[in-house]
Parts: C-alpha cells; sequence; structure tokens
C-alpha cells in the first residue's frame, strides 16, 4: 500500500525503492527459507529428550563445550540463528548456553587465514582462547541472572 501511495507522488524514486526491497528479499529468502528447514528438522531429529541430554540444566561441561563448538562452527548472519536457538530453548536449553553459543560467534574460523596474515599466530591463539574462556564466564553469569 505504501509503495502505490507513493508512487503517486514520485514514480521514478518509488521504483527504485522497490527494486531495493526486492534485492534485499532475493538476498534473505535463502537464509530465512533455509532457517525454517533447519528448524524443522531439528524438530524432527532433536527432541525434548536430546536437547536436555546434551544441553540442558543438567548438561554440565558437555553443554558448554557443545555450545562453544557449536558457536565456532556456525556461520551465516546471526539472525539466522535466533528461531533455530528459541526453539532450543524452548525444548531446556540453558541461556548460559546460548550466550556462549553466541559469543563463540565472534570467532570466525573461516577468518582465521586472513587473520593470522594481520596479526601473529600466538596473539590468535591466545585471543581465541580468551574468548571461549570468558564465553563459559559469560554463561555462568547469563544462568545465574537470567535463569529459564
Amino acid at each position: 500500500m505504501l509503495y502505490l501511495f507513493s508512487f503517486s507522488f514520485d514514480p521514478a524514486g518509488t521504483r527504485a525503492a522497490l527494486d531495493q526491497s526486492l534485492a534485499i528479499l532475493g538476498r534473505i529468502a535463502p537464509v530465512l527459507v533455509g532457517v525454517t528447514v533447519l528448524v524443522g528438522l531439528s524438530k524432527y531429529a532433536l527432541g525434548p529428550q536430546v536437547v536436555a541430554r546434551y544441553v540442558g540444566a543438567e548438561s554440565g561441561w558437555v553443554g558448554y563445550l557443545l555450545a562453544a563448538l557449536g558457536g565456532l562452527l556456525s556461520h551465516g548472519p546471526v539472525y539466522a540463528w535466533y528461531a533455530l536457538l528459541r526453539d532450543f530453548q524452548d525444548e531446556g536449553m540453558r541461556n548460559g548456553l546460548i550466550a556462549v553459543f553466541l559469543y563463540n560467534r565472534a570467532i570466525k574460523l573461516p577468518l582465521l587465514p586472513l587473520f593470522l596474515y594481520y596479526f601473529e599466530v600466538e596473539f590468535a591463539v591466545v585471543l581465541g582462547a580468551v574468548m571461549i574462556v570468558v564465553s563459559v564466564g559469560q554463561g555462568f553469569v547469563v544462568d545465574r541472572l537470567a535463569p529459564n
């Protein structure tokens, strides 16, 4: 409706805006479809018992390890992961483990060669290790301050 209204005042500008909107939709549509498929598959393959066992209240260090590894290995836009993480949360995933997952997304393994081009190996190893350790600390804090 807004485009129709706008078109009556500025047809060229409206067409340009519509073209940009369609281009953005074209870029995010595959991500949204992928997220929908991933959420569907996770609901099919990972029942509440599986989620609770590995990332639930009693998961202990295994949960932190899996959340950190999941964050390290995940790629793509973060908003694509929100729906899946919410489903896992509904199935029993702790908020602290969601925080660990999201924190570790900052470590981009595919960009490691580029990082090493600009910085030393020692710095990369120390920074990565510190980020992983701090993410677990952050997870503990989130679990204490915002438990689910």
